[in-house]
């Protein structure tokens, strides 16, 4: 089955080319040229994933992002921001980065595009199929943890993978601090990650 994308720009010509590079590959894809109108068309279907431009006239992007996410029905939507420039600390200082899967900084290809939402649908696809294990074998509190850590491992790595990719000078302490941070991080999470699959798979042994 055909997963669907919702692009948020409001650069018609730029949500147009995002769209056939999409399309080009099989998703199924809609428009919102603004973020008061992808948040309509929200109320009467669900995408797979949201692609939100940052720099939009009325609703910027973070704005929509924030409506989003406090919405019970919504807030499960992966989302990955679109933007002119590379990111940096200020940029996001008091925004909701940690909501987000990652961004994509235009002018991007379409190898890029394609990639960076493989990559949120593909190990969506993974986590899911093992929380529905995990839940069967081990129960569903263990199932839920294991569920919320994986995805927030998953945006922490792809926003390292963003800010060491965008960064053509050495890096400033600050961006080396905050790295080594988000890894320390996903270490922590990566562990108890494991010791929830290492339960399940003894769950499943002790059956056979």
């Amino acid at each position: 089955m055909s997963r669907k994308i919702m692009v948020v720009d409001d650069e018609y010509e730029v949500a147009d080319i995002v769209k056939k590079m999409l399309e080009s590959e099989g998703y199924i894809v809609t428009v919102a040229n603004g973020g008061e109108e992808c948040l309509k068309k929200l109320e009467k279907e669900r995408p797979d994933i949201i692609l939100l431009d940052i720099m939009m006239p009325g609703m910027d992007g973070w704005a929509t992002l924030k409506k989003i996410k406090s919405n019970e029905k919504l807030r499960g939507i992966p989302v990955s921001m679109l933007t002119a420039l590379p990111l940096t600390p200020d940029d996001t200082k008091d925004k909701p980065i940690d909501s987000i899967e990652n961004y994509i900084v235009k002018p991007f290809s379409k190898k890029i595009l394609v990639h960076k939402v493989q990559d949120i649908l593909d190990r969506e696809t993974e986590i899911n199929k093992m929380y529905e294990k995990i839940k069967r074998e081990v129960g569903k509190a263990e199932a839920e943890e294991y569920k919320r850590l994986s995805f927030a491992v998953n945006r922490h790595r792809r926003l390292i993978g963003v800010i060491v990719d965008s960064t053509v000078i050495e890096l400033k302490e600050s961006i080396k601090n905050l790295i080594l941070s988000q890894k320390r991080m996903i270490e922590v999470m990566n562990k108890k990650i494991k010791e929830i699959e290492d339960m399940t798979e003894s769950s499943l042994k002790e059956k056979k």
